[in-house]
């Protein structure tokens, strides 16, 4: 009996995917972009809501007005 191409064919998508078929590079590569684009994505929002902080809420949490500018400035690449 011979095999067809349908039958040895792995889904990139779909619940047989999810179901433990292996993930070609390029959905690993997609998934690293978008993770990536994800971090930096909350990264930025985070430090303007730091920027945005007054010196009361700063003090809430330990932050001196100092620090959070240092933080509130670092590029959105940077832990």
């Amino acid at each position: 009996m011979s095999r067809t191409l349908t039958q040895t064919a792995r889904p990139m998508f779909g619940a047989s995917a999810e179901r433990g078929a292996h993930t070609s590079m390029a959905d690993r590569v997609f998934a690293t972009v978008v993770g990536t684009l994800t971090l930096w994505s909350s990264r930025i929002k985070d430090r303007e809501t730091l920027a945005d902080l007054d010196s009361r809420l700063l003090a809430d949490i330990g932050v001196t007005r100092d620090e959070a500018n240092y933080e509130a400035n670092k590029p959105f690449w940077s832990a």
